[in-house]
């Protein structure tokens, strides 16, 4: 059995789906992986890893602590690093006597790991394409405390032993590898989707803003367009509101990689791994890009450049603006899909390291 430790940053489930892509891969390589999953990702959103494994509810890192998908609350945030940072001794050790029996550990982007791994004195992989240190740096002006736990989380990400960056990556690094974009496979259940939603023929629109909850959209505004359908993810319960819009459950067995690559256009958050999702299908897009994230206008070029999307802001998309655009988007071809997924090339580096 060849153990491996993930520790995943619970900032939205992206940066889980993109462990869990990564796992799938390696797993293809090495089929007596164990994987111990370390987050307050919900469990549930690993139902359907490949490989054995253990699931750890252990805060590993914070993130921002969010308001709404699309606004975070920075003085919270400051609160709970103050809380947070640094992390204990003792959380370090009771995770290390934990993981001995792992042979490396793989951070996105959960600085905790590097120096869980360092206790053990096991490699540390870091994916990422951004890191806190980086975020907090955008932020360190109107709130100075930030800096400490800027420099405090940067010196830790900088002794990982190895660094990998995934496409769209918002700052390079001298020294890390770079791979394409890492995506959950698809599992080829599009039509059977479109039969769950009735749809066959009209326009199929999904409307998806990654793990944190938002403000719906105005459904009667949906309701003007009777020729389309909507199916808004992520929320409480599957829920059919009018004839055309459907709101999808957050557990829903609905497999979301093949959610996005059986609709005609995907509006979404601009975040990491349904950007990706969407890559690998070739969709049609509108992002929905927050105004006072970094990450942001690099996502939002990637969306422009190479899926030939549309982005707009949180007020337009709140104002219903994004249902006029969908007209001359659906005319456009689509995308070509992504054939090369990064998850790959992640996996070969990390089968060398175990």
């Amino acid at each position: 059995m060849k153990e491996i430790a993930c520790f995943i940053t619970p900032h939205g489930y992206g940066h889980a789906g993109r462990t869990i892509a990564v796992l799938e891969a390696l797993h293809n390589r090495c089929q007596d992986l164990h994987a111990h999953l370390l987050t307050t990702v919900p469990e549930a959103f690993f139902n359907r890893l490949p490989c054995s494994h253990n699931y750890h509810p252990e805060r590993v890192d914070l993130g921002l602590v969010q308001q709404s998908a699309f606004h975070a609350d920075l003085q919270a945030t400051l609160d709970v690093l103050d809380r947070l940072l640094p992390f204990s001794s003792s959380q370090i050790n009771r995770l290390a006597r934990r993981l001995t029996g792992c042979s490396l550990v793989l951070c996105d982007i959960a600085p905790l790991g590097i120096l869980v791994a360092e206790a053990i004195q096991k490699p540390s992989v870091l994916v990422e394409n951004f890191t806190w240190d980086w975020i907090y740096n955008s932020y360190s002006g109107q709130y100075p405390g930030l800096n400490k736990h800027r420099e405090y989380l940067g010196d830790i990400y900088s002794r990982a032993s190895l660094r990998i960056q995934a496409e769209p990556c918002c700052r390079l690094v001298s020294g890390a590898v770079h791979c394409s974009p890492v995506f959950r496979k698809t599992r080829g259940n599009a039509k059977q989707i479109r039969d769950h939603f009735h749809c066959r023929d009209t326009p199929f629109i999904v409307v998806t803003m990654g793990g944190v909850g938002h403000e719906l959209p105005a459904l009667d505004q949906l309701k003007s367009y009777p020729d389309y359908t909507f199916v808004l993810a992520g929320q409480p319960a599957f829920r059919q509101v009018a004839q055309n819009i459907f709101l999808l459950n957050a557990d829903t067995e609905l497999y979301h990689p093949d959610l996005i690559a059986a609709a005609d256009a995907v509006v979404c958050k601009a975040g990491y791994s349904t950007i990706a999702e969407c890559f690998q299908a070739g969709s049609r897009i509108i992002s929905v890009g927050r105004d006072d994230f970094s990450e942001t206008p690099v996502i939002q070029n990637f969306v422009k450049t190479r899926l030939d999307g549309v982005g707009i802001d949180p007020a337009a998309y709140a104002r219903g603006e994004w249902l006029p655009l969908l007209e001359g988007l659906l005319v456009r071809p689509k995308p070509v899909p992504c054939i090369e997924n990064g998850a790959g090339k992640v996996a070969d580096i990390l089968k060398d390291f175990i």
